[in-house]
């Protein structure tokens, strides 16, 4: 299991390639409890659709007994090869974790992530830069001066937890006797799906299991939590702005300047904003993609000059981005 585990850390520790985040399965288990209680298993399946929930993570949380201040861990995530390394790390909340840089070139560490918003500076090879993660929850950690550094921190709101293999099954060795509700999280799952399928279990001399059988909407493949929180809705009034602009600029007989506006509403308000990543990890890339080609025929109508056609497109592409602001509420 260790060599299996292992090899998943070595191909995880590439990277993150076209946006798609490939989580390594690193299992951290918590092994110190308070005195005089007796260790039980808590082992099951977690599911999400028809998938199993590679790559999530269960834990359990409730009125046993309170931890000890030790079960906080310290764990080092290194910048190596311009690649975060492990990718994906877990650790109880109150934790500490260390980036150190082994690249050459200078790095930033940051995330955007609410609750555990912070920013290390630049930093040198050989430097470390010390984090306290103090709320639960999903960091996505990135670089500044590197954009296309992905890396993942899930912070377990306690030090009962573990990583749902390959397979789908997890096994939380040892936990105090005790009424708990158990979760699982996992990138492509909301909020509101992980609170739905939240389970409570008392914990006994036997243990317990659980099995989880999870409703994700979004696609196999997304990563909810490089998604940001915005109202997408305002997002959309100002593309179609921007594009009344654009008309208008055709109009005056500036059809360079039409065109130049029409594709920095798709780079900049589109793509920028966040938009087109939460269609395409909510909805599937397929979509983003479709709004991307009604963004392109309308470059090629405002060349064209042709006014009916530019009306006509535009609508059509601010009603289909419209009806999947509305689908991903």
């Amino acid at each position: 299991m260790y060599k299996e585990v292992m090899m998943k850390m070595e191909t995880s520790s590439r990277g993150f390639q076209g946006g798609v985040i490939f989580i390594a399965a690193l299992c951290l288990f918590w092994a110190s409890f308070p005195a005089g209680a007796e260790g039980a298993a808590v082992r099951g399946t977690v599911r999400i659709g028809a998938e199993p929930g590679e790559g999530g993570v269960v834990y359990l949380k409730g009125r046993a007994p309170k931890p000890p201040a030790k079960a906080k861990k310290e764990v080092t995530i290194r910048q190596e090869n311009l690649v975060f390394s492990p990718p994906f790390t877990v650790v109880p909340v109150g934790s500490t974790i260390l980036f150190e840089n082994l690249d050459s070139e200078m790095h930033n560490v940051y995330s955007a992530s609410p609750g555990n918003l912070f920013d290390t500076g630049a930093h040198n090879q050989g430097d470390i830069k010390t984090v306290i993660f103090e709320k639960p929850g999903a960091v996505m950690l990135r670089c500044k001066i590197h954009i296309q550094m992905r890396g993942l921190v899930f912070v377990s709101p306690t030090p009962y937890y573990t990583v749902v293999g390959k397979d789908g099954k997890y096994e939380l060795p040892e936990a105090p006797p005790g009424p708990y509700q158990v979760e699982a999280w996992h990138p492509r799952l909301t909020p509101d799906e992980i609170k739905a399928g939240s389970r409570a279990v008392t914990v006994g001399a036997k243990g317990a299991e659980v099995n989880f059988s999870l409703t994700g909407k979004a696609p196999k493949e997304a990563n909810l939590t490089d998604v940001p929180d915005r109202d997408w809705m305002v997002v959309l009034g100002e593309i179609g702005a921007s594009l009344d602009q654009a008309i208008q600029t055709l109009k005056e007989g500036k059809r360079t300047g039409a065109t130049t506006k029409v594709m920095t509403t798709h780079s900049r308000i589109y793509g920028e904003s966040g938009l087109r990543n939460a269609i395409a990890q909510k909805l599937g890339s397929g979509r983003a993609e479709l709004h991307d080609s009604h963004f392109s025929a309308l470059v090629k109508q405002v060349q064209k000059e042709d006014r009916s056609a530019i009306q006509t497109e535009k609508e059509r592409l601010l009603a289909g981005l419209k009806e999947d602001i509305q689908k991903m509420k």
